[in-house]
């Protein structure tokens, strides 16, 4: 369920738990990359945002989903 999904991802960025965020949406986003108007996408740039950008979090994140988008 990818509105489960997103959810708990905003759970876990609430917590602290930054990474575990990140993760559970580019899996929502390599899923269904259109689900909820880009809502995955959105709320990732959102956090790499709110990150230093050589946070190893963004920088990862950053990657991974560059090689979604353009694979």
């Amino acid at each position: 369920n990818h509105q489960a999904r997103f959810d708990y991802a905003q759970a876990l960025h609430a917590a602290g738990q930054v990474e575990e965020a990140v993760e559970q949406l580019l899996q929502l986003f390599r899923r269904d990359r259109e689900w909820n108007e880009g809502a995955a996408k959105e709320q990732l740039f959102t956090i790499f945002d709110a990150l230093k950008a050589n946070d190893p979090i963004v920088l990862n994140g950053r990657r991974k989903l560059s090689s979604m988008i353009f694979a």
